[in-house]
């Protein structure tokens, strides 16, 4: 690391020499311009103070005569009236018969040599295809073999631009982190290339047009301009114009798919403050009802930390003169020591700060210095009054809510979130952006212990996390499988020992959770489910939701506009390369340099093509919403599913995986060990081999008679 340190520094040092060098030798015009627009500003700060005073300026700056340094251009007339008769000539012969004429024969006689081009090289091409085709007819077995050209390619193209890559990227990364060499590298070329002269130039003639009015001498203005810029015209590298219109056209494209997009997700947020708190989504296999609950799940996480954002700015407001800062610091304190954990400890807590205010009335120890005489420990919000601590009860539990650094997710399954809170501030921010392109570290929903959601008999005895839960989102995929419908527990009984789904009170919780969860007004709290029949769970609990039926999943679809022939050109690409390239597996195992470098480009196109599928791609859910009595009024409703929120390792379909994967590690067959069908019609012993309730039952009854 030291020897290249040392080789970035002197790499710095001799571009830095060779800047000034460059300077000195090449653009010394330059400087010398500059001095001249630096006798023009002060003679303009002079008719400027002379024109301010009211005294009458004895003569007129230099400023507004022509440069002694800077180079004419003999395209541009010295005064007005010769520029306008200049332009109307070029403008009436540019649109003349002749020029026409002129013009066409111009164009004819590039195509003919541009003609006689393509008949040159088209034979060539045709004979090297040719060749190529019968190269590569030869089969061999030569596996994972370089061929002769490859290999040299390989060592001298692929090895000296990765070490080239390297080597600049490290430079690079030298530069930011001495921020001091690129700037003074910015200023220096912005002498050399006479951008400092205009900047002066500029301010000169603002003083003297702001006191003046004198429009004539715009136009000299304008020809200076130009003969200024004479230096940047000459040295600048015009080749990298080229991409400055690539990187508008893709910001400019970026900005309306993340418009879209965000969009979307505030549509999707519409519809989720629309559901009730208990709500459960069905569909058949397929149908995308893990993913929408578990979308549902991460938007409404991120409406949890906004909403108490929300009640933290209006109870700020309500109090404005309160020393905020200095309440949060000690609830933090408090949270760090174990103090306060859940909202209700945080009630404690302020009836304990309350209680010794009253008793010792010490606003400098209790409020923090807060002037309670002058501003009052109450609120007339014109339906109640509320006191001061009422206030500070409301702000510490949505703080609590909006701090916690922990995913406010509690499920049965995993799933994935990276909203990042940046704590070196005096207040925390949180980036709950899920299309913003950066960094983040991930959090994981919490393990969802069914016993926190039961006010009755629980499954674990003394269960320590039990009554623990007041507030978040609670997600549980396949609902119907945990908790049954009433024909699968018509023969369980409320009165027996061991907990079931009728003496664990789980549907109580459902109807109550909302109590625990409320700060001011706004229950936190929202429960999504998953089935693929409705009547799988239960009517009891089934009776508190909105019912989500999924109907259909329409075609992924791209927020990013005008990238229709990009994406045909890369389908086009991909689909050329694979007919080839496996045509060309099947006969030869060996590397060759054409099917190398084809498969770079076209990896790199369908790279880039995924991408941006997977950045800006959406599907959209035709839904339909109805209530949980299924009385048949349903509406119809859309949900919008973006790939780089719900597809970004969030969560897995197969949830329940491990139970058959740990069956198959304990069997000792598989597919392959199963006996197939002798013939196209199944024997005797083939019907019995099944085990089928169906087949036995039929030779049962048989053998019966």
């Amino acid at each position: 690391m030291k020897k290249q340190k040392i080789l970035y520094s002197s790499l710095a040092t001799t571009l830095t020499v060779c800047f000034l060098l460059l300077g000195f030798f090449v653009f010394p015009r330059s400087y010398v311009r500059l001095k001249e627009a630096g006798a023009d500003l002060v003679s303009c700060v002079k008719y400027y103070l002379h024109s301010v005073f009211g005294e009458t300026p004895e003569e007129m700056p230099s400023v507004v005569e022509y440069s002694d340094v800077s180079e004419p251009i003999t395209l541009l007339p010295p005064d007005y009236g010769a520029f306008k008769a200049k332009t109307g000539s070029f403008f009436r012969t540019l649109f003349s018969k002749q020029n026409l004429f002129a013009w066409l024969a111009l164009v004819g006689k590039r195509s003919v040599t541009l003609s006689k081009g393509i008949a040159i090289v088209l034979p060539g091409i045709l004979c090297l295809w040719l060749l190529i085709k019968r190269l590569y007819a030869k089969c061999n077995n030569r596996y994972n073999r370089d061929t002769l050209p490859l290999w040299i390619y390989r060592r001298t193209v692929e090895r000296g631009f990765l070490a080239a890559k390297r080597f600049v990227v490290g430079f690079v990364s030298f530069l930011r982190e001495h921020g001091w060499v690129w700037f003074f590298w910015l200023v220096l070329w912005g002498f050399h290339l006479n951008l400092a002269s205009i900047v002066v130039e500029f301010f000169a003639y603002y003083l003297f047009f702001a006191v003046s009015f004198e429009f004539g001498t715009l136009y000299v203005q304008a020809v200076k301009l130009v003969r200024d810029l004479q230096p940047l015209f000459r040295f600048f590298p015009w080749w990298i114009l080229v991409f400055i219109p690539l990187f508008l056209f893709k910001r400019f494209r970026e900005r309306i798919a993340f418009a879209r997009l965000h969009h979307y997700e505030a549509r999707n947020c519409g519809f989720i403050k629309e559901l009730p708190i208990v709500s459960i989504t069905c569909g058949s296999m397929g149908k995308k009802k893990t993913t929408m609950i578990t979308d549902m799940t991460l938007s409404q996480e991120v409406m949890f930390r906004q909403k108490a954002l929300e009640i933290l700015q209006k109870t700020d407001l309500a109090f404005p003169n309160f020393p905020w800062i200095c309440f949060e610091n000690e609830l933090l304190k408090c949270l760090e020591y174990g103090i306060v954990y859940n909202l209700a400890t945080i009630r404690v807590w302020i009836e304990k700060k309350r209680a010794r205010y009253e008793k010792h009335r010490n606003a400098r120890l209790q409020l923090y210095g807060y002037n309670s005489g002058r501003y009052g420990l109450e609120y007339d919000d014109a339906l109640s009054v509320k006191s001061l601590f009422d206030a500070l009860e409301t702000y510490a539990q949505a703080y609590f809510i909006f701090v916690l650094q922990s995913s406010l997710i509690v499920s049965n399954y995993s799933v994935r979130t990276d909203n990042d809170v940046v704590t070196r501030g005096n207040f925390p921010i949180w980036s709950l952006d899920f299309f913003a392109d950066r960094r983040r570290s991930s959090r994981h929903a919490h393990v969802l212990d069914f016993d926190v959601l039961r006010l009755g008999k629980k499954i674990r005895e003394n269960n320590p996390n039990a009554g623990s839960f007041e507030f978040g989102v609670v997600a549980i995929t396949e609902i119907g499988k945990e908790r049954g419908n009433n024909l699968e527990l018509k023969e369980v009984k409320k009165k027996n020992d061991e907990t079931n789904q009728k003496n664990d009170l789980f549907n109580s919780w459902l109807k109550m959770c909302r109590h625990s969860a409320t700060v001011d007004h706004f229950p936190f709290i929202k429960v999504f489910t998953d089935e693929q029949r409705p009547e799988s769970w239960g009517a009891d609990a089934r009776d508190l939701c909105d019912i989500v039926n999924i109907v259909s999943a329409g075609d992924a679809k791209l927020a990013l506009p005008f990238y229709t022939i990009e994406e045909m050109i890369s389908e086009w690409a991909f689909h050329r390369f694979i007919s080839l390239y496996y045509n060309f597996r099947f006969r030869r195992g060996d590397n060759t340099l054409l099917v190398h470098l084809l498969k770079q480009a076209t990896a790199w196109l369908w790279k880039r093509n995924v991408r941006i599928c997977n950045k800006y791609g959406y599907t959209v859910l035709k839904i339909e919403k109805e209530r949980g009595t299924m009385d048949g009024k349903t509406v119809p409703k859309r949900y919008y599913l973006v790939n780089r929120k719900i597809y970004s390792n969030r969560f897995t379909t197969d949830c329940f995986a491990d139970f058959f994967q740990d069956m198959a590690r304990k069997s000792n067959v598989g597919l392959m060990d199963y006996i197939e069908y002798a013939t196209e019609k199944a024997s005797v012993e083939e019907l019995k081999m099944q085990n089928s309730y169906f087949i036995n039952g039929l030779y049962g009854s048989n053998e019966g008679e």
